[in-house]
């Protein structure tokens, strides 16, 4: 079976553009992640297209690297690429509809995808719609707004993001008096969102979706940072104990009812608020930071139980239970 493994950020997606240091070294992060896993499992050969400026991964014999040079048109790369393959894996940004692209791509090449379909990635893809799409199933959810809609109601401080931004790119807090000033000052502020600030503990829930089912992998804490108004995620402590497992294996249910063309690995950030409770930010249908941690947590090969999900049910049995630090930045 031959995979085209496609790490967006290294692999060439931004070709004829500034490569960001951090952006950069997480996408190798993940990428040396899933090669390794990969690697491990029998009769699987892999494909990965690499930008001419990031580091071979390592560990990779027998892995055909596809040089991508600075005037390449990836996406007329990776249409030749599918041609020549079984299976696809991207690991993408949402943001600007890259990931569904992707996931059309493959379709339209007949090549078989290890993503959700294209219409939940861009429900996934639109904060906006993501809480409504919650909301309607009664699923706690932070308060999602359109900026247009103001924030009357809401809280001193509220956040204003990028419907479809990434991670806590392009996402800052600030004084809900001061709204129409941040307003007038972007470029495009019908792309933004707004939602109150809510203190508390930064986590993320590692799952696996198929079908209107969901399965807990591992609960993790972010590390993430506020400083000068702006957000920065500096790490993650991967599979760390709660005490509301079962909480969230209810909580995951309920998104994969909400949301049944989920499929293979999702990150879902969560917010432990005090008054609240655990609230969901957002669901990233990818493979996300801390998927780098879970095999060394856990002993789960996330690579190989994402494969058994065509045809099977996941075997998440543990065979190691411990805590594993993700640098970031």
């Amino acid at each position: 079976m031959r995979i085209l493994v496609f790490e967006y950020i290294t692999g060439g997606g931004l070709v004829g553009q500034a490569l960001p240091a951090s952006l950069a070294a997480e996408g190798g992060l993940m990428l040396q992640a899933l090669l390794t896993e990969l690697k491990c499992l029998q009769d699987i050969q892999l494909c990965v297209p690499l930008d001419q400026r990031c580091a071979r991964p390592i560990m990779l014999q027998e892995v055909e690297i596809v040089t991508v040079s600075a005037d390449c048109d990836i996406f007329a790369l990776l249409w030749d690429l599918l041609v020549e393959v079984d299976l696809f894996w991207p690991i993408a940004p949402e943001s600007d509809g890259i990931l569904q692209r992707l996931a059309e791509l493959a379709i339209a090449a007949n090549v078989e995808i290890l993503l959700s379909n294209p219409a939940t990635l861009a429900i996934c893809a639109d904060k906006f719609a993501t809480y409504q799409e919650l909301a309607k199933q009664a699923i706690p959810v932070v308060e999602t707004r359109l900026l247009g809609q103001g924030a009357d109601g809401l809280d001193d401080n509220v956040v204003v993001k990028i419907a479809d931004g990434v991670g806590c790119m392009n996402s800052f807090v600030i004084d809900a008096e001061q709204l129409a000033t941040a307003v007038a000052g972007l470029s495009d502020p019908q792309r933004y969102v707004l939602q109150p600030y809510t203190s508390g503990q930064a986590a993320s829930l590692s799952c696996l979706f198929k079908s209107g089912r969901a399965w807990l992998i591992c609960y993790n804490h972010q590390q993430i940072v506020l400083e000068n108004g702006r957000f920065s995620l500096q790490g993650c402590l991967v599979n760390m104990p709660t005490d509301k497992l079962d909480f969230y294996r209810n909580l995951i249910k309920a998104i994969a009812e909400a949301l049944p063309g989920l499929w293979g690995y999702v990150g879902i950030d969560i917010i432990e608020n005090a008054e609240h409770g655990p609230l969901v930010l957002e669901i990233n249908p990818r493979l996300t930071s801390s998927y780098v941690g879970i095999q060394q947590a856990t002993g789960i090969n996330v690579a190989e139980q994402v494969l058994s999900l065509r045809h099977a049910e996941p075997d998440l049995q543990i065979s190691r239970n411990e805590t594993v630090q993700i640098s970031i930045n």
